[in-house]
């Protein structure tokens, strides 16, 4: 997934020379996010710490690396729902137990919407602070250009590397030493779920045109979807800073096009849409969007008058509600009166602290060699894919730990689905959700699908049925 960005024509001028710096190690006098001299800044930025409060036990510490605020101090809403699951999980995790005799504590670093600037060095210099001076054993990343960004620090320091919805394929060809690893699966499904979402609605002999932001993500999933499409697809691409937009739409126009797939963020996807209803020739065009935009903030996004998502439809990894997820779901809102549905890969955010901490244990246990490095947590990874079946609730949690402990392996199943990661990649398979825009404007679940790999880059894609 693509971070959140604003779009050009939605940021200050001053606010856009910022992101137009972020390409090169030099920042305008101009830009209030200028890349500091050192990373001592990060002490401020990393003040939010997660744990219970109990004192006298060590503590498993682990990073995250979130948009906690936006660029004018707001709290931004998606990061939210991030954090209020991955506390969840942390409180369960902690709940009158420890894990080899360890408590589980997160420091979150607000990038502050900064984490492009200077070429990524502040997201570089925030994860370097987090190990070097906060000693976290393991740093959580959010989308795939900061995950791609600041794995060289983690790396480097050998130290997992665990991304909540980082889905661009290039993550999958990583020179990690296997120390990279993510719950959300490749761009590389979600692109022909979007051909085959978007093939079943026009004619064969229609042009589709994709719309995407040039990024990691972006290239990625177009390079995806055009490979599926073949040559029905008109791919149109536009700056990270929302520069172009207007041109890849009048691209999209120029080519008459009966369908337009849409990759880029909610801010940049809202100005799309205003910037295609210019265009007559773009009217009965069908829309679709990438996880980027399929959250439940598109709907606070500014539209022009007359302008609607009614009929939209989008995808993001998901699976129909299993039990593991609708007891997940029960109580995120008992805890936080929030539906978890609202923010997308919040499911994914819970299960992430979950995973490391399940793999710190196999790490402590007669499986690992007692010590917790970044290797141990990612080969205790691997062990969370087969053997007695466990879902992520609470209940389960004393019997998952010790399992590990004695050093047998489990089968874990998320809130986002069942995990069964590939040991070579560090990635767990999913099934997507589709949603549309109802009538009132409402972003609702439309279904799912799943993908079957037939080989030689065949694969099969179908519905799948909830369990009622």
């Amino acid at each position: 997934m693509q971070r959140r960005t604003t779009t050009a024509a939605a940021t200050p001028a001053w606010r856009r020379l910022c992101l137009l710096a972020a390409g090169t190690l030099v920042a305008a006098t101009a830009c209030s996010s200028v890349v500091p001299d050192d990373i001592d800044f990060a002490a401020a930025r990393c003040q939010l710490v997660i744990d219970d409060g109990v004192d006298g036990l060590p503590t498993f510490d682990l990073g995250a690396l979130l948009e906690v605020t936006t660029p004018e101090g707001a709290v931004d809403e998606y990061s939210a729902g991030y954090i209020r699951a991955m506390r969840l999980a942390i409180e369960e995790l902690n709940d009158g137990r420890d894990i080899g005799g360890r408590r589980v504590r997160l420091r979150v670093c607000d990038t502050h919407a900064d984490w492009a600037i200077g070429g990524g060095q502040i997201s570089r210099d925030l994860a370097t602070w987090l190990i070097d001076e906060a000693g976290v054993e393991a740093i959580i990343a959010d989308a795939s250009t900061e995950t791609q960004t600041i794995q060289s620090v983690t790396v480097a320091r050998s130290k997992l590397l665990m991304a909540i919805s980082a889905t661009s394929e290039d993550l999958t060809w990583l020179a990690d030493d296997g120390l990279v690893w993510r719950v959300a699966p490749s761009d590389v499904y979600q692109g022909i779920v979007l051909a085959h979402m978007a093939s079943q609605t026009v004619a064969a002999s229609d042009t589709i045109a994709v719309v995407a932001v040039k990024s990691p993500y972006g290239d990625g999933l177009a390079a995806s979807i055009s490979m599926a499409l073949g040559k029905r697809a008109a791919v149109h691409t536009f700056d990270a800073d929302g520069g172009g937009i207007d041109a890849a739409v009048a691209g999209a126009a120029a080519d008459n096009a009966a369908a337009v797939i849409v990759v880029a963020s909610v801010g940049a996807t809202a100005e799309i849409v205003n910037q295609r209803a210019k265009h007559a020739e773009l009217s009965g065009a069908a829309l679709f969007l990438a996880d980027g935009a399929c959250d439940g903030s598109l709907m606070d996004q500014p539209l022009d008058t007359g302008v609607s998502l009614v009929g939209a439809r989008c995808t993001r990894p998901g699976q129909p509600p299993t039990a593991t997820y609708n007891s997940f779901a029960e109580r995120f809102s008992k805890a936080y009166g929030a539906d978890p549905a609202e923010t997308a890969y919040a499911q994914h955010a819970f299960d992430v602290v979950y995973c490391i901490a399940l793999a710190h244990a196999w790490a402590l246990g007669s499986g690992g060699d007692g010590n917790v490095s970044g290797k141990a947590i990612a080969e205790g990874l691997k062990h969370l894919s087969a053997g007695e079946p466990y879902p992520f609730m609470p209940n389960r949690i004393t019997a998952m730990v010790g399992s590990l402990l004695k050093g047998e392996d489990i089968n874990v199943d998320g809130a986002s689905g069942p995990l069964n990661f590939n040991p070579e990649t560090g990635e767990a398979p999913s099934g997507y959700e589709t949603q549309k825009v109802d009538a009132a404007g409402k972003l609702v679940s439309d279904g799912w699908f799943g993908i079957e790999d037939l080989g030689g880059g065949k694969y099969k894609v179908g519905p799948i049925e909830a369990t009622p």
